[in-house]
């Protein structure tokens, strides 16, 4: 009989997904409330706990430990175990370490730690608080992967471990955030909400203050946001080095800077602040070292009488040194349900695990004791007819006879003569019958205090809190983060540039060059079917507006490209994002408010190789004019034009297959257009509309089907302008012997025979 059943491919699909996505949720990404850990980081604790590697033990090697992870609990890949054993182990990671490391296990900079086959663990001694009582029957446990083991549901940590060290993770559709925080700042949290239940995240935070992250650093958000963010288990932490000034002799100052931001490689903060200095972007800023050992010193050398506040101000804004963490309370609830948490709420279902774990733990001790008062109710017994006994003993024939002669004479169950009938001789005379009383009375005051226990919620959370307390005085330190409100630092990035003239060279198949010195153009050289599209004088300080046939508009400053030494320069495509087939129409230079730029001699003569001709120096009017293909254009101020991220700005709609074909600065108060099939007009500026945002503009120019417009050009009508043919020659034309006509006109014909490919 077949076993194929019929399935909607869409309802299995989103049920598979659906038990994909719980599954890395639940079994993977996120950590669980009550004891902070993932499944992976559980296992390994677990494991290496059961092996016996507690913090007093010798350490052994990592290898060994992830074989054990791997072989018992978590059959998945070695690498992602051991990285996540060498995260606990790391003090820059971790606010408090749970993993004590020997070896090379990563660094601040970002070195990849040693293999596990040449480093050594052991537990630290503050996760003998996350591992404590496990073996009482505190919490449950579930079979290992292939049902030969158990392992725990849950660690009976003692610790906040979830807000100690926090924990980041990314599931499908979720993703997870904590930052770390002070253990004194939590206990003293724990302890009032022990004392008063009712509280509101703004009376928790009286003893939270925020986060604290193992880095240092400040933070710089203000606690009503921090506030919000505790409240809404969602928010962000701006988070800045800290610096300060060194004097040296002869009146030098340097600036030291004492911590980064947690996460952020020190190596590559170091390499993006030289990058800078070697660009010149930062002149008051001479060189940069790492002069860190066990404490982070990085060293910054200035200018004599440069302004430290200022340089500050712009490395916090161009790198590393300030950056923000994105808090997100998501995790796994007693349930296993996922969810989003206030940090009310954590601390809610902390304290209700703990009532759950030390309730547990009592029955299991009462039941031991209980236990064992039973067996010494037996032993008393037998002791005080110790004569009867021994005589009833020695009277049988077989231990079973014994034991039923036992239990007929003196009341007992099979428990308590099988104990009686394993006392070893030395244990009968009066010293060893004094202790077994002693015994017995240490038991009984014992399970009084134990019931006493679990009838009484009061002496539960009074447990809880002695408990913080022990670990409080044990591993208690001060903030490492401060948090500050810090005036910000107004300055002009314009100001740390250095006027330096230099030269931009664009080729039409989009390779630009920068140089400092350009006397002869006609000396570039260019890849094969390549050729100069335009030569532009410009200043460090200045944009550089570069414009491409899908209408769209990049905004590059020209400190920011590289000088050329050699070959043809760096492909647009690489600074950019471009689209296939996109391709670079022209460019132009956007002077600074504070230059003046003059026109480069040498442009004159590359302006004629270009497709269009454009001003080097600015133009009277800041108006700047856009044309397609299919005859559309319209008028912009490029004075709104700012620096644009890789992705650009799109200026110009299209529609179909239209494309940007033309851009120019507006010099005169007539534009000379022309098209392929050789027709043209003279159209008055004042037609074309004025856009401030992105458009289409107005129809220009009607044209055919099998027609184009080629080109335009800012004319005077006492000028000439120059149509050069697709075959390659050209031919000059007086503008007042072209008809002035209104937009939207066919134009008179300019060439029956040949078709035009530009205007000049």
């Amino acid at each position: 009989m077949s076993q194929e059943v019929a399935s909607d491919i869409r309802e299995e699909l989103q049920n598979r997904f659906l038990t994909y996505a719980l599954s890395t949720i639940v079994s993977r990404s996120l950590p669980d409330v009550r004891d902070g850990l993932k499944p992976i980081h559980r296992r390994i604790l677990y494991a290496m706990d059961n092996i016996g590697l507690t913090s007093a033990s010798k350490h052994v090697k990592s290898a060994k430990i992830i074989g054990e992870v791997l072989g018992k609990y978590h059959p998945h890949g070695d690498g992602s175990t051991y990285d996540s054993m060498v995260r606990m182990a790391q003090d820059f990671s971790m606010r408090y370490p749970l993993v004590d490391g020997k070896g090379n296990y990563g660094s601040i900079d970002g070195d990849a730690p040693a293999a596990y086959r040449y480093t050594e663990g052991r537990l630290t001694a503050i996760t003998a608080y996350i591992l404590n009582d496990i073996k009482k029957d505190t919490v449950d446990f579930r079979p290992n992967y292939d049902n030969t083991l158990k392992e725990p549901v849950v660690l009976p940590s003692r610790v906040p471990n979830l807000l100690l060290n926090g924990s980041s993770g990314i599931a499908v559709g979720m993703a997870c955030s904590f930052p770390s925080h002070n253990l004194s700042e939590v206990v003293a949290g724990l302890k009032s909400l022990i004392d008063s239940p009712d509280q509101t995240v703004a009376q928790l935070m009286k003893h939270i203050k925020g986060p604290d992250f193992p880095s240092a650093g400040i933070i710089l958000t203000s606690k009503t946001e921090i506030r919000k963010a505790y409240e809404e288990g969602l928010g962000t932490i701006k988070m800045r080095g800290e610096w300060s000034l060194e004097n040296l002799p002869r009146g030098k100052v340097q600036i030291i800077v004492e911590s980064i931001p947690y996460g952020v490689n020190k190596a590559r903060l170091i390499e993006k602040t030289a990058e800078i200095i070697i660009n010149k972007k930062l002149p008051p800023l001479l060189d940069v070292r790492d002069e860190s050992d066990e404490k982070i010193r990085v060293v910054l050398e200035t200018k004599p009488g440069s302004e430290p506040e200022k340089i500050m101000a712009y490395l916090f804004k161009h790198t590393e040194l300030e950056t923000n963490f994105q808090m997100n309370f998501n995790c796994l609830k007693p349930n296993g349900e996922p969810d989003r948490l206030t940090l009310l709420e954590i601390c809610q279902y902390f304290l209700e695990f703990r009532v759950e774990v030390i309730t547990r733990r009592t029955q299991y001790e009462l039941d031991l004791i209980l236990k064992r008062l039973h067996i010494l109710e037996a032993f008393v017994i037998v002791f005080n007819n110790l004569d009867k006994a021994l005589k009833l003993i020695r009277s049988s024939k077989s231990r079973k006879e014994a034991q039923e002669k036992l239990m007929n004479a003196f009341s007992l169950d099979e428990e308590q003569s099988n104990a009686i009938l394993e006392i070893p001789l030395y244990r009968l005379v009066s010293l060893e019958i004094d202790k077994l009383l002693k015994e017995q009375k240490e038991k009984i005051k014992e399970r009084k205090r134990l019931e006493t226990l679990l009838k009484s919620p009061k002496k539960i959370r009074e447990e809880i809190k002695s408990e913080l307390d022990e670990i409080d005085n044990a591993y208690k330190d001060k903030r490492k983060t401060k948090i500050k409100s810090l005036e910000t630092v107004d300055f002009n990035e314009d100001d740390f540039i250095q006027h330096e003239n230099v030269h931009l060279v664009l080729s039409r198949n989009g390779w630009i060059r920068k140089f400092k010195n350009l006397t002869d153009p006609g000396t570039l050289k260019f890849k094969d079917n390549d050729g100069l599209l335009a030569v532009i004088p410009s200043n460090t300080r200045d944009l550089l507006a570069i414009f491409t046939s899908f209408g769209m508009v990049y905004v590059h400053r020209a400190l920011n490209f590289t000088y050329t030494r050699s070959g043809f320069g760096d492909p647009i495509q690489n600074i950019f994002n471009f689209k296939d087939g996109e391709k670079v129409v022209c460019a132009f230079n956007i002077p600074s408010g504070n230059t003046e730029q003059e026109a480069d001699p040498a442009s004159d003569d590359a302006s004629k190789q270009a497709s269009f001709e454009f001003e080097s120096t600015p133009s009277p009017s800041k108006e700047v004019m856009v044309a397609s293909a299919q005859g559309y254009g319209f008028r912009f101020d490029h004075s709104s034009l700012t620096e644009t991220t890789r992705s650009g700005k799109k200026i110009m709609s299209l529609k179909g297959e239209d494309r940007m074909i033309g851009v120019a600065k507006a010099s005169t108060e007539d534009i000379f257009l022309a098209s392929v099939n050789g027709k043209g007009f003279i159209l008055p500026l004042d037609q074309v509309t004025l856009l401030s945002g992105r458009g289409m503009g107005v129809k220009l120019m009607k044209l055919a089907d099998d027609d184009a417009l080629a080109g335009f050009k800012f004319v005077e009508l006492s000028q000439k302008a120059t149509l050069c043919f697709e075959d390659g020659s050209q031919k000059n034309m007086a503008m007042k012997s072209v008809p002035v006509y209104n937009r939207g006109s066919q134009g008179v014909i300019l060439s029956k025979r040949k078709k035009i490919k530009t205007v000049q």
